[in-house]
This record gives C-alpha cells, structure tokens and sequence, in this order.
C-alpha cells in the first residue's frame, strides 16, 4: 500500500525540528576540535609540535595559570604566536590563555607593564612573568617561574680559568650554559673557594673546566660540601688540575693523564680528537630522552675505582666506541693524530661519563646519607660553540636535574639548531662509506651499464 505523501507543512516543520539537532552536533564537534583536534606535523624539524620537555612542564603544572598575550591587529607574528598558545593551551586545562589588542585596550597593557606588542604575561598565585620574545623555551621557563614553589641553587666554581658563565665568547664562554639552566629555573651563582664555605643552599656545585689546580684548602671545602651530602658535577679536561684529579680518587673516581682517540667515531673531514659518543638508552635515565649522541672535543677517560660493598655504587654510563682507546702518549694533542700501540694503549670501548653515589660520613645512630658526583673528562662540551651541537645541551642539563633530584625535569629539549636542518654530521666511518658508495661504485656501475649498451647495439 502506498504511504501518504507529506504536506510541505509536514516537511517544512521535519526540517526545523532536525535544525537543533544538526547545529548542537555541529558546536559540540566543533568544541571538541578546538579542545582536543589532532595536528599532523611533516616538518623536518618539527616546528608545530610541542617537544618532550614543554610536554612534561605542562602535564606536572601544579596550579592554574593565566596567558594574556597583548597583540597588535595586523602583526606578521601573530599566527605564530597564537599557534604556539593553541598548543600550550590544548595540551592541558589547566592553562587559560585570553588575547587582548593592544590598541583597544591600552589600560590593560599599562597595568601589567607592557610596553610592547607580542608581549605575553604568564600569572599564577599572584607571580607573574612579562616578556616579549614569545619561543616555546621562553615560555616553559615562565610558565616554571610562576608555578615552582622553589628555586634551586647552582654553584659554579671559579677562581681556576673555569668556563666563564658572563663571556659570550664563541669558544671560551659558558654564556648559553648559564641561559639555558636559569630557561630550567635554576639561580645559578658563581662560588669561590678560597677562604669560604659552599653556600649551604647550593643545591649542585659545578666545576667546569678548571685550567688551575686547586689549593688544599678548596679542596677541604668541596669535601665538606660532599658530605652534608652534597651534590657535585665535574668537566675536567685531559692534563688538566692534577690535584683536583687526585682529590676524586677517595671518591672512587680516577682520572689518568690520558687523552681518548676514538678515529670511527670522529666527524667526517673535522678535527681527529673530536667524536660522537655511544649512547645506550637504558644505561642512565640522563641519556635516556637524548635523540643523538654528545659530541665531545679532546676527552680524557674516566675510571671507576673499586671500593668497599654497600658504601658506595658506581655507573660508568657514558663510553666511547669499541674502536676507540685511551693513550697516556699526550703528543697526540699536538700532532692531532694517533696510532694505537699494544701494552701502552688502553683499548675501548672507554668511560668518559661516570656516576658515582656514596655513603657520606654521620654521628653514630643518625641514618645514612648519600651524596652523589658526576664526573666527565671533557668541559668543551657546555661552552657556546658545543652545547648546541647534537645532544650536547640535553646532557648538561639532564646531569643537573639528576644531580639536584629533579629527575621528573629530565627530557628533551628544542634545539637552536636543528638536527637535519642547521646541523648535519657524519662520522668518519659513513663519510668512508659513502664516498666508495657515490664517488667509486655508482659510476662503475654506470660505466658498466653504458658499455653493455653500447656494445649490444654495435653487435646485436
């Protein structure tokens, strides 16, 4: 039987009965996007997306915090700073962002002291922090700033040519070392030894490079610092502080007058003492977030000494290769090259990375503490022509937060430089391979091709 037709009465009023229905699915899909859509970043080097350390930061937010971004209509910058809001903001809820146009509401601006556009004003429990250079890392260390309740101290040791944290220089300052940790909201101060305690609020005490021994009495300081316990961190150079050196051996550490040459590791074409070192993510939780290896510049090796059972506990966690090797022949810094030599020669793979936790000294029926040092034999690696080159910049500040028992701080970083784009390395060995591959075998190849069809065509 036939069904009877709708009046366009009947149909009209369907239609708007379906109408609220439609528009409701709509702002609730809609809602959803804004909240929660799903991005696909194809970038190279990853420029929308939030990297592992900012994720981190904002899934261990401890408070809410407030973003007002003070924005000029028409500014070429404004996408990208809303973009990076919209990542910050969609990544959890407990951020609120609100954009204010400059223009339109000059009051508010003169309120929080901004004076110019792009500026943004992160707020939480009534701190604040005001900048204008709106970068992922700027903000995280806001966003730090506002919402950590304490700031923990770094003590950096001079008085000995240690790396310089004031000096821009390109091969000598420790600048970009000192920027990036206060980017992790760490104050970091210098500290000298001489006629002083270490400040007992320093949480890690750093000794960078010294090109100076240490006087017997700076040492008694760093050993009252060790057992409070405290919490040290040591780039010592090859030839370098031979008394410091001697000092880390009750600590169970050794630091031979040796250099480590390591020629399947060192970059392609580039000096012969520098070389990628082997990560093993499992190793250390400091390597575990690294996405490429530390390259180090003239290295000395790193030993662990045995001691007594349940005292202390050692971790040699950062090695070169095993076609590498340790020569107590110094020339080699002279002659920029090395030839291994059996019975002299150490070979690898070589521990340039060490963590060494120790029972410190305490009354009798107090309960044991344990202090903790971290030993490298190499400081170029931190100084502003290094830390950014490959994972150089993680390895330093992943040591701090361990060493300082921030160990939910350790991840990975955005790079000044990125991998692939700015910065591009080959070892030796792949640069060898490649050449036979692209100079040598491809145009036999070629060649080989080229006379097989020439000469079916001359006798086929």
């Amino acid at each position: 039987m036939a069904r009877t037709a709708l009046s366009a009465t009947s149909q009209r009023l369907r239609v708007a009965l379906a109408l609220p229905a439609l528009l409701g699915i709509f702002f609730l899909g809609q809602a959803i996007l804004d909240r929660r859509g799903l991005r696909l970043d194809l970038t190279a080097e990853r420029r929308y997306t939030l990297s592992d350390h900012a994720k981190k930061i904002l899934d261990d937010l401890p408070s809410d915090v407030r973003i007002l971004a003070f924005l000029r209509s028409q500014d070429a910058r404004n996408a990208g700073i809303l973009d990076l809001l919209r990542r910050v903001e969609g990544r959890t809820r407990r951020i609120h962002v609100d954009v204010v146009d400059v223009n339109r509401s000059p009051a508010l601006a003169r309120q929080y002291d901004v004076d110019s556009y792009g500026a943004l004003v992160v707020e939480s429990d009534g701190r604040r922090r005001v900048f204008s250079n709106p970068r992922e890392e700027v903000l995280m260390a806001a966003l730090l700033q506002v919402t950590r309740q304490q700031r923990k101290t770094i003590g950096w040791v001079v008085g000995h040519g240690e790396g310089d944290l004031g000096n821009i220089d390109r091969h000598r300052g420790f600048s970009t070392a000192r920027a990036v940790l206060e980017q992790e909201y760490y104050d970091v101060r210098p500290v000298s030894l001489i006629g002083d305690e270490v400040p007992p609020e320093t949480s890690v005490l750093i000794m960078a490079g010294p090109q100076k021994d240490f006087l017997p009495e700076e040492l008694a300081a760093v050993d009252r610092y060790v057992q409070r316990p405290g919490q040290v961190l040591v780039l010592l150079d090859p030839l370098r502080a031979p008394e410091l050196a001697a000092f880390l051996r009750r600590y169970y550490v050794a630091l031979p007058p040796d250099v480590v040459v390591d020629p399947a590791a060192r970059l392609y074409g580039g000096e012969y003492l520098t070389m990628q070192l082997t990560v093993e993510r499992g190793d250390h939780p400091i390597l575990g977030p690294l996405d490429a290896p530390p390259l180090f510049s003239l290295t000395r090796s790193v030993e662990v000494l045995p001691g007594e059972p349940g005292s202390m506990m050692a971790v040699p966690f950062l090695k070169t290769s095993g076609e590498s090797w340790a020569t107590a022949d110094t020339g080699v810094l002279r002659a920029g090259a090395a030839t291994f030599v059996a019975g002299r020669d150490r070979p690898g793979p070589v521990a340039v990375g060490v963590e060494v936790a120790f029972r410190t000294l305490t009354p009798p029926g107090a309960s044991p503490e344990q202090g903790r040092l971290i030993v490298y034999g190499n400081s170029e690696f931190a100084n502003n022509f290094f830390i950014e080159f490959l994972g150089n910049k993680d390895l330093l500040i992943n040591t701090v937060d361990w060493l300082a028992r921030e160990p939910q701080a350790i991840s990975r970083r955005p790079r000044m430089q990125e991998l692939g784009v700015h910065q591009f390395y080959v070892s030796s060995e792949q640069g060898d391979r490649l050449f036979w591959i692209t100079a040598v075998l491809e145009p036999v190849l070629f060649a080989a091709i080229g006379l097989v069809l020439a000469a079916r065509r001359r006798w086929g």
